[in-house]
């Protein structure tokens, strides 16, 4: 009897010393608490809290409920009633500079649009995660493994439904999340940033209760600066006989060193000043993508990514440095380095400047309107702060408009095609070629640019999808990025801003007419307006198409619908330019005018954004907003 009690006794210890140990694992392997959503109301499940781009019951339910799980007795469902990004949120403690396996089980019932589909969100970062649109109504298990920067102490998780920059109708169920701390990365694993300086454990509803105050004391302050700086030159040095009348070679040592300081100061803004991270952390995953995976795999079904292939070109060679450097995810050096693209092609830009205004108006005046470019507050926050592109893009786009208004008409279908590949917005410039090729009847010419054009555009597209739907994945790529985005302004303080509240749906209506038709009636305005000019006088002076250009960036995004903050961006240079070939200073005036509001425009957003909120209908922004039409 005492043998085979002891014998049972022994056999008990033996397998509870095999199951506790795994069972232990595995309560903690997994940081998130109440990861199956089985605890706490309907409305509000312990430990996780509710947050939407888009507030309001109108625009989106989240909540617990019980009749469709996939363990347990409860999961979390989110139901976008219009295009929005809603999640359930949780932060997470964390070990700087390590890994994490990120887990979870959905099952979507409905999606429409072209945003991102359900996730798990990794909280503050653009993108790099999975997502999926459809799950043939069964529950559908993603993975990936994330990565914390050098000093990051916690990182949120989200159970969502859209993505950041993409929003998505819809409805779709979250259950059995998981988040594991690993050693290593797995081998050959797509390992994303964690890092989002943009993200605090306040997030969620907190924000809706306490809204952002952004102070704007320092943004006009430097607004200030800038329009003294600008009236020097302007009053004073234009017209200073002592200063215009200088030897060739003076401005030559000083352009060199003017140059200089405008890359200094574009590296300095580049490591200190706070960009959109969200935007960082995607060029910085997709870069990473097209290293693991190359371009045949990039634009998979379900992975957010609204860029053309141009510019992820440059984001492989990026990645591919980082990798060779060894700089670490979120670090300083790694966000210049992505942002060098832009720092540069502001430097090209403004030394394209200097040398198309040399031989026009003298040297004296190509320094000053170089200067007037390289140290403007606009072009700073959009390349070396917020960390964006549209310098890059800019260069192609100028010199195809350069090319037309020099009848190289060839080169000029080459660069648009390339600007294009680059940037969807270089579409809006499409008139420009148009009227310079058929004032010039150059049949010939167009035939020859658009067949190398769109040969070079199919060349560089195809890795990407010769394997992944040909010509219709490229038409549909294109297709959903023209029609992202929704709303009536999105952040952009145009007319819209004084209408209704920005981010409002293009169903609404003003004046008894839906947005989305004042949208395509101001796109007939822009063409109208820019056809009126080209057609007027001296139809083979091509020299007015930097102008014919600025008219239609400024009539779309002035009055156009789903206008970005930073698409004015264009008008600057395109004003310089129509200065140097009219030499009518009005239009230095207009330039002046335009620095200000766009960088008023694109300063304010990124304050906003960068406290996960969007800017509302204050006194900046009506300001703002009035003197965009005052311009127009």
């Amino acid at each position: 009897m005492i043998k085979s009690t002891r014998a049972a006794v022994m056999t008990v210890l033996m397998l509870l010393l095999f199951v506790l140990p795994v069972t232990s694992i595995y309560a903690e392997g997994n940081l998130l608490q109440n990861p199956g959503f089985e605890e706490g109301g309907d409305d509000a499940p312990s430990n996780w809290t509710k947050d939407m781009w888009i507030s309001g019951d109108n625009s989106a339910l989240l909540s617990i409920q019980s009749e469709e799980v996939h363990s347990g007795s409860k999961a979390a469902v989110i139901e976008n009633i219009e295009p929005n990004h809603s999640k359930w949120v949780q932060m997470i403690e964390a070990t700087p500079n390590s890994y994490y396996k990120i887990s979870g089980w959905i099952k979507v019932v409905s999606t429409a649009g072209e945003g991102m589909g359900a996730n798990i969100l990794a909280v503050g970062v653009g993108g790099g995660y999975p997502s999926v649109t459809d799950t043939a109504g069964e529950w559908q298990y993603l993975e990936y493994i994330g990565q914390t920067g050098p000093v990051q102490k916690s990182f949120g998780i989200g159970a969502s439904l859209g993505g950041y920059s993409s929003l998505i109708q819809g409805k779709a169920y979250f259950d059995d999340f998981a988040v594991e701390k690993l050693d290593a990365a797995p081998e050959g694993a797509n390992v994303i940033s964690l890092d989002s300086s943009a993200v605090s454990p306040d997030a969620g509803d907190k924000k809706a209760d306490t809204p952002h105050k952004v102070s704007p004391t320092k943004m006009l302050l430097i607004s200030a600066l800038f329009s003294v700086f600008f009236a020097v030159l302007y009053t004073k040095a234009f017209r200073s006989e002592k200063l215009m009348k200088q030897p060739e070679n003076i401005y030559s040592k000083w352009l060199s060193i003017a140059i200089g300081i405008a890359f200094i100061l574009r590296v300095w803004i580049g490591l200190t000043a706070q960009g959109y991270q969200n935007d960082m952390n995607t060029f910085i995953s997709w870069g990473q993508r097209m290293v693991d995976l190359g371009p045949g795999k990039f634009y998979e079904e379900g992975y957010f990514a609204d860029y053309p292939p141009g510019y992820l070109y440059i984001l492989y060679v990026l990645s591919a440095i980082r990798g060779v450097l060894g700089f670490t995810q979120g670090s300083g050096g790694e966000n210049l380095l992505f942002k060098l693209p832009a720092i540069l092609s502001d430097l090209v830009l403004g030394y394209f400047i200097y040398q198309m205004s040399r031989k026009k108006l003298g040297t004296g005046i190509a320094f000053g309107l170089m200067l007037l470019f390289l140290f403007n507050p606009a072009v700073l926050i959009n390349s070396a702060a917020w960390g964006q592109a549209d310098s890059f893009f800019l260069i192609f786009l100028l010199l195809s408009i350069h090319g037309a208004a020099n009848k190289k008409f060839v080169r000029s279908a080459i660069l648009f095609a390339l600007a294009t590949l680059i940037k969807p917005q270089a579409l809006i410039f499409t008139p420009v070629l148009l009227f310079a090729f058929y004032h010039h009847r150059a049949w010939k010419q167009l035939g020859f640019g658009a067949l190398y054009g769109l040969g070079i555009f199919g060349l560089l597209a195809a890795p990407f999808f010769w394997n992944n739907g040909g010509l219709v994945g490229i038409i549909d790529l294109y297709k959903s990025t023209l029609s992202s985005y929704p709303y009536s302004s999105v952040n952009a303080f145009n007319l819209y801003a004084l209408t209704d509240p920005m981010w409002s749906s293009l169903d609404l209506t003003w004046l008894g007419i839906p947005y989305r038709v004042w949208g395509f009636i101001f796109i007939l305005v822009a063409v109208a307006v820019a056809a009126f000019y080209s057609f007027k006088k001296d139809r083979l002076d091509l020299t007015k198409s930097y102008f014919i250009g600025m008219v239609l960036i400024v009539v779309v995004f002035v009055l156009g619908t789903k206008m970005h903050e930073r698409y004015m961006f264009p008008a600057l240079i395109l004003c310089l330019f129509t200065y140097i070939e009219s030499r009518d200073r009005r239009f230095l005036s207009l330039f002046l005018g335009f620095s200000l509001t766009q960088y008023i425009n694109v300063a304010y957003t990124l304050s906003h954004l960068n406290a996960d909120v969007s800017p509302g209908a204050d006194g900046i922004v009506l300001v703002t907003a009035i003197a965009n039409l005052a311009l127009l």
